[in-house]
Formats: C-alpha cells, structure tokens, sequence
C-alpha cells in the first residue's frame, strides 16, 4: 500500500553537466551545418559538429588464389612434411604446406641468389657426376 511517501529519490542534477561535457567530443562545430547530411552529430543543444577524422575506405576484396595441382614423389613429399614440422617448431606456429610454397616462390622471384641456386639445380645440362656449387647469401651487416 502507497502511504504518497516515495520509497527511493532520483537526484537529476548533474545530467546537464553530463551532456555538456559530452558535447566537447566534436570537433569544427560549424552553425548552421544541416545534420542530416551523413557527416555531422547533432548535439543537446541543436548545434552539429563536423566530425575530426574521415571514414575508413572500405577494404578491397582480396583476390581469388588460382589452384595448382603439384605431383611429389615420396622422398619430396616426406622432405615437404619434415619442412612444414620443422617450421612449426621453430615458429611455434601451424604451417600450410601451401604458404611454404608460396613463400618460396616469392624469394626466387625477390632474392637473386635464390634465383641463381634454382636455376643452377634446375640445370639439365649438369650430369650427376658435375658438382653443383650454390650461391651463398651474404651476411647482412645492418643488423
């Protein structure tokens, strides 16, 4: 039963501060500026402000990867499997046989003494008996 006496009070004092203060968040208030123009905030008080940084552009849609069939004999296979575990430790990390291959692709097409091993191990005119003397990075010395 309601004896007219509230159980609770709410004090409303300081929700004008509050929304003074969150106006200040805007940037380059401008009068007279329409809000419905996608590119401002209506304020409290029915001023707009334009807003401090543009929007992100959307983000392009990555390519579509194209597939390759790749056929390895067993000794290339079990070398590609060892490689991928041998990654992963190292790494500490999964890692796709796939992003394996990629990568090496990139080096032979960015770094010439890669280039220059895979073309001289490529190198049909070689015999067995021929040894095959690989190119050998230099030592960076910017680290």
């Amino acid at each position: 039963m309601s004896t007219g006496k509230p159980d609770f009070s709410v004090s409303t004092g300081n929700v004008n501060q509050l929304l003074t203060g969150l106006s200040g968040r805007f940037d380059n208030e401008q009068a007279g500026q329409k809000s419905s123009d996608g590119t401002t905030a209506q304020r409290h008080d029915g001023t707009t402000a334009v807003p401090s940084r543009k929007p992100p552009a959307p983000e392009q849609p990555a390519p579509k990867p194209s597939k390759y069939t790749l056929l390895l004999d067993e000794e290339d296979a079990l070398a590609l499997d060892f490689l991928a575990l041998d990654l992963r430790r190292r790494l500490g990390r999964p890692v796709d046989k796939s992003e394996i291959l990629r990568t090496l692709i990139r080096l032979a097409d960015t770094e010439s003494f890669v280039t220059e091993s895979l073309a001289l191990t490529l190198d049909r005119r070689l015999t067995p008996e021929t040894p095959v003397n690989l190119p050998t990075r230099k030592p960076s010395h910017d680290a």
